[in-house]
């Protein structure tokens, strides 16, 4: 039975190196046959954004969108978005704006492990 990571993601893109360390991670878990979801929430929403393009740092917009395309599952909360400005339509391919109660409960009920990134 394929065993399954919960990723919940609480730090935007540039903050820190939470988000670099959930790509990371991620990878890891898929390399062992996991399948992974992440969930952003708070400023974690800001991962999903379409069109950033960082000059120093590693474009995780990007590297989700291929993550995606590898069977990771990925949300947002719809709500964080609102009060950041982002709307439907401005998320990464292969994400989606969800929310707390549909997406993040079922992520972490089918979950066998979770991991919270946050400062």
């Amino acid at each position: 039975m394929t065993k399954t990571l919960t990723i919940h993601i609480r730090s935007g893109t540039m903050m820190n190196m939470d988000a670099n360390v959930m790509v990371k991670i991620a990878e890891a878990a898929i390399s062992k046959g996991y399948k992974v979801n992440i969930f952003g929430y708070g400023e974690g929403v800001m991962t999903i954004k379409e069109g950033q393009d960082p000059k120093r740092f590693p474009n995780i917009g990007k590297i989700l969108h291929d993550l995606a395309e590898k069977g990771v599952t990925i949300a947002v909360c719809e709500t964080c978005c609102a009060a950041r400005g982002i709307k439907r339509g401005e998320e990464i391919k292969g994400s989606k704006i969800g929310s707390l109660t549909n997406d993040l409960s079922k992520f972490v009920a089918e979950s066998d492990r979770m991991i919270t990134l946050a400062r």
